[in-house]
């Protein structure tokens, strides 16, 4: 890889500035050495459980009563919520964010997510003007057994909501109107889609403790689910009015009610992948960045540290290779709580998540990865940055028109002059802050004004 500060998308961004404060740590995978940064350090996040890579280029957090987000170039940390009470769980940004300006979110009801009985998922609005988050809406209660909570947001291809809930057999058999053990699918508001199986929330059930959901690149989706038997660690593909077997069921091994194991009427969907490591977050990655990864989903993994990757058939339905990866730098990072990938295709970790934890950046070594990936073909590249008084871009293949917008989407003014594909902005003017240069054939850049 040339440089693992360049998007492999439209956005050039600077230098990371907390990247080189902490000792690097590395990791082999294949012919790639991993370069993994400490970023955020336990000073700055406190319980983390969900972070996200949203469309403004920063990382999104759920930090017990908090909504955080920080941003690379700045090294900063802002709080966009502080909800008074209770611990984040996931969290999902609409597709259309920030167009439709929409954040759903669990929050368990108590200080850690193991104190309390009761988890809310409410909807949320950004306001982009004064950058913070309002308006929650509780859109529905679940019970919750303990620490295991579910706690999962995740967004499906029709704009409808999914949210897994846990310990399905705690409560009984399954029950019209019970949300526990199941993916739940709402909308919005609230309201049960047309389309759903029931006249409820349920969209899946016989879960017992399901921490990860992740689509795939054809819109399917599947889970990370934690099991209660030593192979009872799954794997699901969750599709409409699926029954994934527990209680009767762990992994795939007849669990709590032996008679289940003979019955000739009893039917549920089989994972499609079993292990031994307890998982939570997942993502699917895409990237060439880091090959060995390439079209493999990546799991995090608690107490035994590590991450998992789950290699698939071309139908995205069978999960063929499976990889633990483990020792070295995992055995100081701990428990892996989630993931979020950037663009480029580098990715941050949650480690330590409730034990000095910590965010960080998981990069290819440029001298190791086996192929480059080049800078794409008209992307920007903006020089000096941070900046005090003039910023050049170089802008391949010209820009009819640019537009500077601060950190709130506001468009500002500021006087350029044009060198052939180069442009010159004078950026005395402005005040210091993170600002986009945008041009009208969708290409941008970001500064940051000293």
């Amino acid at each position: 890889m040339r440089s693992t500060l360049v998007h492999a998308a439209i956005t050039c961004i600077g230098l990371l500035p907390c990247a080189q404060a902490n000792a690097q740590l590395t990791y082999q995978i294949g012919n790639t050495t991993l370069l993994i940064d400490e970023v955020v350090d336990s000073s700055r996040v406190n319980i983390p459980w969900e972070i996200l890579w949203g469309p403004d280029d920063r990382l999104w957090m759920t930090d017990g009563p908090l909504i955080t987000r920080w941003d690379p170039m700045t090294d900063v940390v802002d709080t966009l919520l502080a909800r008074g009470y209770g611990n984040g769980l996931g969290m999902a940004l609409h597709p259309d964010f920030p167009n439709t300006p929409v954040i759903m979110a669990v929050f368990d009801t108590s200080d850690y997510y193991g104190g309390s009985l009761q988890c809310e998922v409410s909807r949320f609005t950004y306001d982009p003007v004064n950058d913070t988050i309002t308006d929650e809406e509780v859109l529905l209660t679940y019970y919750h057994a303990g620490e295991h909570a579910g706690g999962r947001v995740l967004f499906d291809t029709t704009g409808h909501v999914l949210v897994t809930t846990a310990d399905y057999y705690l409560n009984g058999p399954d029950t019209l109107f019970s949300p526990v053990g199941k993916t739940l699918r709402l909308a919005t508001d609230g309201s049960v889609p047309s389309d759903n199986p029931r006249a409820d929330h349920t969209w899946t059930w016989g879960h017992r403790n399901p921490q990860g959901l992740a689509k795939l690149p054809n819109g399917a989706i599947v889970n990370s689910e934690h099991g209660q038997l030593f192979e009872g660690n799954e794997i699901n593909l969750l599709q409409s009015n699926e029954n994934h077997g527990y209680p009767y069921y762990d992994g795939t091994m007849c669990f709590l009610f032996p008679d289940t194991c003979t019955s000739t009427t009893f039917s549920f969907v089989r994972p499609i992948s079993t292990f031994t490591h307890p998982p939570s977050g997942c993502e699917f990655y895409t990237s060439d960045a880091i090959p060995e990864m390439h079209d493999k989903l990546i799991t995090c993994i608690l107490w035994h540290r590590g991450l998992m990757l789950f290699g698939f058939n071309d139908e995205l339905d069978t999960v063929l290779t499976e990889e633990y990866l483990q020792g070295g730098a995992f055995d100081v990072m701990v428990r892996n709580r989630d993931i979020a990938i950037r663009p480029d295709g580098s990715f941050y970790l949650i480690t330590n998540d409730r034990q000095d934890a910590r965010i960080r950046w998981v990069h290819a070594d440029a001298s190791t990865a086996s192929h480059d990936v080049a800078v794409p073909l008209g992307a920007p590249r903006a020089w000096p940055n941070p900046v005090s008084d003039r910023l050049f871009i170089d802008w391949p293949n010209g820009a009819n028109a640019v537009e500077v917008h601060d950190a709130q989407g506001r468009s500002v003014p500021c006087a350029s002059q044009r060198m052939g594909d180069r442009l010159i902005l004078d950026v005395t003017g402005l005040h210091a802050g993170v600002y986009t240069a945008r041009a009208n054939d969708a290409r941008a850049v970001r500064f940051v004004k000293r």
